[in-house]
């Protein structure tokens, strides 16, 4: 392409970690690449010396070892220097992280750690679930045995995988050996009681952004497996991430603009995409144009070919929007025993709704990058339904969640300094706003995701929903996809 003043060669609207992954990859390949941002839009909150992040699923806390080497590997980047070090440092600290913990989960009658290391997970489910134990231990067999099949196909898949994707050759998708099982996890799980089964389905919710009762069971089997090989590090979170790649896309020649908004988008046979933003910021041009934004921004910005984008997003739809609390608290409120991030349920019987289910995140202790000193920072996600949410409606939402928070925090009231809103209601507006839960229509094969990554000629989209129910692990591959299909054309 011959290049003008604002002409580029691939524009990417929005700044998630898809699109900042498909960027610098395409940026490293010496590719003229701009990245649009939102003005208004702010992915983290501060507040009286306390520091926010708000979340869309546990995945985006409890970071793969695996995961950020893929990432490393496609960007050239060292994200794991200090991390490596802090987990394989020497024996000790190695069998400390066994004993790392993802996540926790609350029920009704039950509290269950999600153990790395089997033998303690193990512990888990026989305490909580004693009459239970034979049959739950044979179904984590099972789910071991098909998670090495699911590995090896994995494997097979080449270096820039980071899950087993549909193979395209027939040959090797009819293969015998590759035999997954076929159902659904409710199905499978019919026999047990209903506090297990809501145990299983809070998981599968909690690691990415996708609502269903009616998982595919290979798909379960492999988000649900707790390989004790897994290492994972909390200590770096996804916006520090974002900034890492960010400084690498900077160096390597990328762009970065801060815009109101985009008025709308023309595209032409030959000339490419033409982008007009709000305001006096102008217009840009390219070759390529990147969708990093939830689905149900984009429909009214095609004009015409608005069909192209309704046709997915009446296939998959936002049921809930996360609405995070961030609370101050002191450290003697937290419970002996409550993890760091916990996932709870109040009543079995109820919607998730109307703060019944709250994911919850607490700062680590004694960190004051995230706290003052003897502080904790908290953020708590619930779900309200897509069609239900507006300002009115919070302060009676705030009651409800506040009622569960007391059963999880004895001591709440005396031990709170502030619990704010104020991010909530601002941010959730924006057009970049990711935190959401989906949930599809139909069938949909997981291993191929449920929105195609390229919709058109010259229009690609990296989101959510492409594969809804990986959490980062799928916004990973969408940026990884994306940048390869893209370089194939060049």
């Amino acid at each position: 392409m011959k290049l003008q003043g604002d002409e580029y060669e691939v524009i990417i609207l929005g700044s998630g970690l898809g699109g900042l992954i498909t960027g610098t990859w395409l940026a490293r390949e010496k590719h003229r690449v701009l990245l649009l941002k939102e003005k208004k839009y702010r992915p983290f909150y501060l507040k009286d010396g306390y520091r926010f992040v708000p979340f869309s699923n546990f995945s985006e806390k409890r970071l793969k070892v695996t995961l950020l080497n893929k990432i490393s590997m496609a960007l050239n980047l060292s994200l794991l220097t200090a991390d490596r070090e802090m987990v394989h440092g020497s024996k000790t600290k190695l069998k400390k992280s066994m004993e790392k913990v993802a996540f926790q989960v609350i029920l009704p009658k039950a509290r269950v750690d999600l153990f790395c290391r089997r033998s303690a997970f193990q512990m888990e489910w026989k305490r909580e679930f004693p009459k239970e134990f034979a049959p739950i231990e044979n179904f984590y067999k099972e789910m071991e045995q098909y998670q090495n099949l699911l590995m090896k196909i994995k494997a097979e898949e080449g270096p820039w995988s980071v899950f087993p994707i549909q193979p395209r050759s027939l040959i090797k998708k009819w293969s015998p050996f590759k035999s997954l099982p076929k159902g659904r996890l409710d199905e499978r799980l019919a026999s047990f009681s209903r506090e297990f089964r809501e145990f299983m389905r809070l998981q599968l919710v909690s690691l990415g952004n996708f609502y269903s009762d009616q998982f595919p069971l290979s798909l379960a089997e492999y988000l649900l497996y707790n390989d004790e090989r897994e290492e994972w590090v909390s200590e770096v979170d996804l916006e520090s991430l974002k900034e890492s790649i960010s400084e690498k896309f900077f160096e390597l020649g990328g762009r970065i603009e801060e815009v109101e908004g985009i008025e709308k988008i023309d595209i032409g046979w030959r000339r490419g995409v033409t982008l007009t933003s709000k305001g006096d910021q102008g217009v840009f041009q390219s070759k390529y144009l990147i969708f990093n934004t939830p689905l149900h921004r984009l429909t009214n910005l095609l004009g015409r070919r608005k069909k192209r984008i309704s046709k997915w997003e009446e296939k998959i739809r936002r049921r809930y929007i996360l609405t995070p609390f961030f609370l101050g608290v002191r450290e003697k409120l937290v419970p002996v025993g409550m993890r760091d991030l916990l996932v709870s349920i109040f009543d079995l019987d109820k919607p998730f709704e109307g703060g019944n289910v709250l994911l919850i995140a607490l700062s680590q202790k004694r960190d004051e990058t995230d706290a003052p000193e003897e502080k904790r920072a908290v953020v708590v996600e619930g779900l309200m339904p897509i069609d239900e949410w507006d300002e009115s409606s919070m302060e009676e939402y705030q009651k409800k969640v506040l009622d569960h928070l007391r059963y999880l925090f004895p001591f709440l009231d005396e031990n709170i300094e502030f619990m704010d809103k104020t991010w909530s209601e601002e941010q959730s507006a924006c057009w970049s706003y990711p935190h959401f839960i989906y949930e599809t229509t139909s069938d949909f094969k997981w291993r191929e995701g449920v929105v195609p990554h390229r919709i058109s000629k010259n229009l690609y989209f990296i989101g959510k929903e492409n594969f809804p129910y990986l959490g980062l692990e799928g916004e990973v591959l969408s940026g990884l996809t994306v940048a390869q299909q893209i370089l194939e054309k060049y």
